[in-house]
């Protein structure tokens, strides 16, 4: 009996570990070993709840201790977290319900309920070890997924993410209370589809992260397109100064011998200008360099003084394509600020942005006209779209 007991608690904390390192890939659990150890146990509890059929009680512990795990060890935005209980709640259900039952209905109707106590314990053990392999290969199959979904998605997104994950998760609580013990295996089926509900809901959730990022890298490559357009330009404008500097030095060696030097400052003021390339260097990467030389030049030909001060030599482990997505964003807003004043005296952005270990911050002021608008504590967009 001691050995029954010593090896059904390691199989719980085997399968009760895959599940830990599965949503690990989701959520950010707290540093502190404590808090990492809480959650394991209460992992072990719920992921070893008994469900059965027409009985909702291992249900709802289940999903008691699901969210005290997710809200007492994980940190991060509440959407996040609510999220991965959607997703993972009905898998955990499912896969209880599966070995649990599935066990009962050898017992009943292969062994027509005679079994000595060994054999009885065996059964038992077997189909809950059954829970290692499918959470091992759950992580193996969707750990990639689920580290891709929270890197692009919004507010908005997790919310729609979670309507969809309402399906599966209502879907397999009404199954099991309107199951029935002698035909339970009829609900198979439903469980079995809601496993590969919440897996497809995976699936689609980092296609969509994917297919976010995707834009963002073509927006970063058309700053990249425009800031080589733009010194392509400026070079075909020196060679062109170069070919008529002979004509420009006569010119100027005229206007001295004649006197005229104010004609002859004003003249080298002009070239001077022509001379001078419109593209800055911001920061050493090329593309976060692009956008912000984008942006500048759309803050001048707005009449828009733009001072741009950047301290950015190496971007460590920040990545470059929500770099520019972030500085992109946030310029765009402070000149559609400035464009609202009428006088372009008064138009005036600066940005100061640094990146020391790793850890980037950053500061853009802009000079407005319109009123702040709150509401209940919080600010109010003047875009259309709000």
């Amino acid at each position: 009996m001691l050995f029954f007991t010593a090896a059904g608690f390691l199989i719980m904390v085997l399968y009760s570990y895959c599940l830990y390192l599965l949503l690990s890939q989701l959520l950010e659990f707290r540093p502190s070993r404590w808090a990492r150890f809480l959650a394991l146990f209460i992992l072990i509890g719920i992921a070893n709840a008994i469900i059965y059929p027409r009985e909702l009680t291992g249900c709802l512990i289940c999903l008691a201790g699901f969210l005290l795990m997710i809200l007492a060890c994980c940190t991060g935005d509440l959407a996040v977290r609510f999220s991965a209980v959607l997703i993972f709640y009905p898998i955990m259900v499912s896969i209880n319900y599966l070995t649990e039952d599935l066990g009962f209905t050898i017992w009943l109707h292969l062994f027509q309920e005679n079994m000595t106590p060994l054999s009885e314990n065996l059964l038992s053990m077997s189909m809950v070890a059954l829970r290692i392999p499918f959470w091992y290969l759950l992580y193996r199959f969707t750990a990639e997924w689920l580290r891709q979904i929270p890197q692009n998605f919004t507010r908005r997104m997790w919310v729609i993410l979670d309507i969809v994950c309402l399906s599966s998760f209502t879907g397999i609580l009404t199954t099991i209370y309107h199951g029935d013990m002698f035909t339970s295996y009829q609900t198979y089926p439903a469980c079995i589809a809601c496993i590969i509900t919440s897996l497809g809901i995976c699936r689609l959730g980092a296609l969509l992260s994917k297919n976010l990022r995707a834009q963002m890298e073509i927006q970063a490559l058309k700053y990249q397109q425009v800031y080589y357009e733009e010194l392509e330009n400026n070079q075909e404008q020196i060679r062109k100064l170069r070919h008529d500097m002979k004509n420009h030095l006569n010119v100027l060696s005229l206007l001295l011998k004649e006197q005229k030097d104010e004609d002859a400052r004003e003249y080298l003021k002009s070239l001077s200008g022509e001379f001078s390339a419109n593209l800055r260097l911001f920061c050493k990467n090329p593309t976060l360099n692009a956008v912000l030389n984008a942006k500048y030049l759309l803050a001048c030909q707005r009449q828009i003084n733009c001072q741009i001060q950047t301290d950015i030599e190496q971007l460590g482990g920040l990545d470059p394509v929500v770099l520019c997505s972030l500085f992109a964003n946030t310029l765009d807003n402070s000149i559609e600020a400035c464009e609202q004043i009428p006088y372009s005296s008064q138009r005036r952005i600066q940005l100061k942005a640094r990146c020391v270990n790793g850890f980037l911050s950053c500061e853009i002021r802009n000079s407005k006209c319109n009123e702040i608008v709150q509401k209940n504590g919080k600010f109010l967009t003047g875009k259309p779209d709000a």
